[in-house]
């Protein structure tokens, strides 16, 4: 066979295997859906601030699923898929009625999550809130393949599914409009600002991608515009693009450097003061990412004090061997001044070990009391019930055993079962059925019964 025309037949397979246009529903079809999902009255108002104050709530109690369940209800990403949608067919009066409703959008769920915050329920500030306030370039990317997947199946005939709740979930647009709330409502500008740019990320993105689909499904042109004007409208597109993703970068950047630091000073307080009769007794830095000023790592030890030799040699090791060429290192040892501080954390740690582990032993006390009432109350209720089918049973007690080996390890668990009669009289009847019944009832694989 000719090579060109396998090239050719595995090339059509690949074509065919990726196409969008076998289930595609119609223009007309698409536009329609893109218009009811840009309404914001009656219904989807409502749902949206029932919404907010769900994804509040799960702010609140630090509750991922509640969140997730905010997100699968909120009608805010119709108005963004519709600016991207508008732009890509040019169909302004759709752009501007789909910026507009975005905009009562955002104003009612400001409102809505700043009214909740403003209640006296939130006490300390939650890693989920936390999380909405550094959006880096991997908060694009999700934007950027959601809004794609969202777009895509926007164009198809059968919309049930599950790619858009997916979507609504991984691009979280609610919680970053409920963090703007809450700096709003407790006048934490910097909760505002973090969550403010990861929203407008995520609606800017999303709008992109919805755009880029639009293009690729060829739909007609519904409104007139010159190739100048065109090439404005890309323009500033690709401007606003960058404006939005260089600082994105730059905080990933950020995080991705101080997460290097944390790992590299972790690995070096670890391995470079690990002496026999000398102890870490605490550890601690502070992080500069700036050109001007050093990080710096700070060391408490105990024990037999390292020289000055010795620790000049930790530090010339910290750029080549650990990777902290701007920490400076601060050692303090039980025998320089500050003695008192060392000894004195190194006391607190104890303390602390000793409360832990009188905490721990009161959990398990109270644990171990909490399963022999729950013991005592079953071995109750089945004397109660065995004694309707069996009334000569006086009492009965029953106790859990572990059998082990002689390697020390447990084997099986029995049951001990000790039943005493009112009379003498144990006829083989009863007895054949005390043990069949409390087999069933236990579950129990190995049970022993004694009869007194």
């Amino acid at each position: 066979m000719d090579k060109s025309k396998v090239i050719e037949f595995l090339r059509q397979r690949i074509l065919k295997r990726f196409t969008l246009g076998d289930d595609a529903a119609t223009q007309a079809e698409v536009n329609s859906n893109i218009h009811k999902g840009i309404m914001i009255r009656g219904t989807n108002l409502w749902v949206l601030i029932f919404a907010i104050f769900i994804a509040s709530l799960g702010l609140n109690t630090n509750s991922t699923a509640v969140i997730i369940g905010a997100m699968l209800i909120s009608p805010l990403m119709g108005p963004i898929i519709g600016m991207g949608y508008s732009m890509g067919v040019y169909d302004f009066a759709l752009l501007k009625e789909s910026f507009r409703n975005f905009l009562i959008m955002i104003v009612v769920s400001l409102a809505t999550s700043a009214l909740f915050f403003t209640l006296p329920l939130i006490t300390t500030t939650q890693s989920e809130l936390l999380a909405r306030t550094q959006p880096t370039t991997y908060d694009i990317l999700i934007a950027l393949f959601g809004g794609l997947a969202g777009m895509v199946a926007q164009t198809r005939k059968e919309r049930t599914g599950t790619v858009i709740p997916g979507v609504a979930i991984a691009t979280a647009l609610m919680p970053p409009l409920c963090t703007v709330g809450y700096g709003l409502a407790t006048l934490q500008f910097r909760f505002m600002l973090g969550a403010l740019y990861l929203f407008t990320i995520n609606s800017i993105f999303i709008a992109l991608a919805s755009f880029i689909v639009t293009r690729v499904m060829k739909y007609k042109m519904i409104g007139n515009l010159d190739e100048h004007k065109a090439k404005r409208l890309k323009d500033f597109m690709v401007f606003l693009i960058i404006i939005i993703t260089l600082p994105s970068i730059m905080i990933a950047f950020s995080i991705i450097q101080r997460s290097s630091f944390e790992a590299n000073y972790r690995n070096f307080v670890d391995e470079a003061f690990n002496y026999d009769n000398t102890f870490v007794v605490e550890s601690s830095y502070n992080y500069n990412p700036g050109f001007k000023k050093q990080s710096t790592i700070e060391v408490r030890l105990f024990g037999e004090p390292l020289s000055d030799n010795v620790i000049n040699n930790i530090r010339s090791q910290m750029s080549s061997v650990y990777h902290l060429p701007k920490a400076d290192l601060v050692v303090r040892q039980s025998n320089q001044e500050g003695s008192g501080i060392a000894i004195t954390a190194l006391q607190s740690n104890y303390t602390e070990m000793l409360n832990e582990k009188n905490r721990q032993i009161s959990r398990l006390q109270e644990q171990l009391s909490s399963i022999r009432m729950a013991d005592t109350l079953a071995v109750s209720s089945m004397t109660r019930e065995l004694g309707i089918f069996v009334p000569q049973i006086n009492d009965m007690s029953m106790q859990r055993h572990i059998s082990y080996n002689i390697d020390g390890v447990p084997t099986d668990t029995a049951y001990i079962c000790i039943i005493s009669f009112s009379n003498d009289i144990q006829t083989e009847p009863d007895i054949d059925l005390i043990r069949h019944w409390l087999t069933n009832r236990t579950g129990a694989k190995n049970i022993e019964i004694l009869f007194k």
